[in-house]
């Protein structure tokens, strides 16, 4: 009983450190925002950043963490402007606490699966898996790394795949968590674990990390679609950089740098 307080404790003031060391920045500052970001999205807003900041006044400032994490860290009141979350639920939570403006979300991106089994192939024609081949590896494998699917909408997808096929149970002993999706890429690119799941778009952007591996690019029906919701808080009502991006998010040329990073577009 003891000990549950005090790790309880732990995550209380390891909370509290991540939401106030955060940047302080006034919500009418006129030059710069603060987005909060999915881990599996930090890749891929780094070059929207790029594009954004090269044909508009104003700067980013870009917090990234598990979905979960962000969501806890703005109901805690730290200093984000807009919440680029990897679901649509914690943005609508955000909507319902009273802290997002309403008709401010949307779906600027969804998010693909991928397995990933290091080191099982120097067959260049044969990197991609078949389902059933790609099973049979995840069940050989020792250790199976997913995102917290507490946390991470990636992890939840992870889950709802292998309970899908009637894996999970079987794997669950193998089976360890990292708290984000980014986590999880270092705990197979470590070693540390045999296999996982990661986004597609961490594989893209991590070439030499996944050379010569077998991957297996999960039907979009065999979980939840990740479709990742956009929302802008209220402390930003009126920042003129927060409005240009929630805008530029939805232009061609962020949807582009968005397809070709390995997300699909909702219509």
């Amino acid at each position: 009983m003891l000990e549950t307080k005090r790790c309880r404790l732990l995550c209380q003031l390891a909370l509290f450190f991540c939401v106030f060391s955060l940047p302080v920045i006034s919500s009418a500052d006129s030059k710069q925002a603060i987005v909060g970001v999915a881990t599996n999205f930090l890749t891929t807003i780094e070059a929207l950043q790029r594009d954004f900041e090269t044909s508009q006044e104003g700067k980013l400032i870009l917090v990234g963490g598990s979905t979960g994490k962000l969501y806890a860290q703005i109901r805690q009141g730290a200093p984000i402007d807009i919440f680029l979350s990897a679901d649509q639920a914690r943005p609508a939570q955000l909507n319902d606490d009273g802290l997002a403006i309403a008709d401010s979300q949307f779906t600027y991106a969804i998010g693909r699966l991928i397995a990933w089994l290091p080191g099982r192939s120097t067959d260049p024609e044969n990197f991609s898996l078949s389902p059933e081949k790609a099973i049979a590896l995840l069940r050989k494998s020792s250790r199976i790394a997913l995102a917290n699917e507490d946390l991470a909408p990636y992890g939840l997808a992870s889950k709802q795949l292998l309970q899908r096929l009637d894996l999970y149970e079987e794997l669950r002993p193998r089976i360890v968590r990292g708290e984000n999706i980014g986590q999880t890429f270092s705990l197979i690119s470590s070693g540390n674990a045999a296999a996982g799941f990661i986004a597609l778009t961490q594989a893209l952007a991590h070439p030499e990390a996944v050379k010569n591996d077998h991957y297996w690019i999960v039907d979009e029906k065999l979980h939840t679609p990740i479709r990742q919701d956009a929302i802008l808080l209220k402390r930003a009502a009126t920042n003129p950089v927060a409005l240009a991006f929630m805008q530029y998010l939805r232009s061609p040329a962020a949807r582009q740098i968005m397809r070709e990073a390995g997300y699909a577009m909702a219509n």
